[in-house]
């Protein structure tokens, strides 16, 4: 490595979890902090790619579909903005009743509220064309509901994962979390698929945003991924508490797993790659040919759950100005103050 001169690339990963996307808000501004800081000393940034699901995907669609990190802090700012519930009392359980511009209540058989409204509130704060043209991949994901399998929508090519044309509903689709939201519809060619929300299944697209790096040499390559679930919680004292302390273990544990396991395959390259010099030169042919492509990638998880606020009961519904501010705050502080200090490791190195 050449400390600051050697380029950087960054991929960042946004998970689900309703109002807790106030803290990948801060979250957001904070990285983009601390690559501000980091460009000024001379060294080249990209930002790779960004994946989510559910309200990870709609941060994200702010985030890619800006012409810049300036625009991108306007944009998730009007949209938190749009979101918020300003009642003079702080409960988050009153966005049980809907949430301004997102959802309402409007029960149904196979759900209880209706999202349509987001289709008319994602494109005043998201460039869609800017975000289809992107250089930065945008990866979502989605549920389909009879087959039971995760599918993709990307802005580009993604190691296998073709590229379509990202429109509103693709974003609605990977929100649609069920039993709450209802499906959404999507055509694929002649045919209607129904989505569920992504995170049923994954809710922490580690693969694409790696599969997102440049497969070369001299690059730093950091994957950025935000937790917005503690491992550790209170005892619950409520049915909706327990419901939430479910979703905590479900989706922190998964994220564990998949950080842990990008960790030892990181690893695993990095072994082959000092072991490779010592071998015949037909078998380092064959281990290039079958692990040149596979890339190296430091992961940095961003513990937001390190709040002490967290502790909120109704912290998955708590859309209220003042909890919205408050994570924000929150994930600003706990983002740069985890990165400052990985970006000058990496400078040193």
């Amino acid at each position: 490595m050449t400390g600051s001169t050697q380029a950087m690339e960054i991929s960042l990963v946004l998970q689900g979890g309703g109002a807790l996307g106030a803290y990948e808000y801060g979250g957001i501004l904070g990285l983009f902090d601390a690559m501000d800081a980091e460009e000024k000393r001379g060294r080249q940034i990209a930002l790779k790619a960004v994946t989510g699901v559910s309200i990870g995907a709609i941060n994200a669609a702010c985030v890619v579909g800006a012409s810049g990190r300036n625009d991108a802090r306007r944009r998730l700012g009007e949209l938190w903005n749009d979101f918020m519930i300003r009642v003079p009392f702080l409960s988050g359980d009153i966005a049980l009743l809907g949430v301004p511009n997102f959802y309402k209540f409007w029960p149904s058989w196979t759900a209880l509220y209706d999202t349509q409204q987001l289709l008319t509130t994602l494109p005043k704060h998201v460039s869609f064309e800017t975000l289809n043209a992107s250089e930065t991949a945008f990866v979502v994901t989605a549920v389909d509901v009879e087959s039971g399998e995760l599918k993709w929508f990307a802005n580009r090519k993604v190691g296998r994962i073709e590229p379509i044309k990202i429109e509103p509903r693709h974003v609605l689709a990977s929100g649609s979390l069920a039993p709450q939201f209802p499906w959404t519809e999507i055509a694929n060619n002649a045919e209607e698929r129904h989505y569920w929300d992504g995170g049923i299944v994954d809710n922490t697209p580690l693969g694409a945003a790696i599969d997102a790096f440049t497969p070369e040499d001299r690059i730093d390559r950091l994957l950025v991924v935000m937790n917005l679930f503690p491992v550790k919680a209170k005892l619950p004292t409520s049915y909706a508490q327990v419901n939430d302390r479910v979703n905590q273990l479900r989706f922190g544990n998964r994220l564990r797993q998949d950080a842990e396991n990008a960790r030892l395959i990181s690893d695993l390259l990095s072994t082959i790659e000092q072991l490779t010099q010592y071998a015949p030169p037909q078998l380092r042919k064959e281990i290039n040919e079958k692990y040149g492509s596979y890339k190296q990638v430091k992961t940095i998880e961003v513990s937001l759950s390190g709040d002490e606020n967290y502790s909120d009961a109704d912290g998955f519904r708590d859309f209220s100005r003042q909890g919205v501010e408050a994570r924000r705050k929150a994930g600003h502080a706990l983002t740069f103050e985890k990165l400052a200090p990985v970006f000058a490791a990496e400078r040193a190195a």
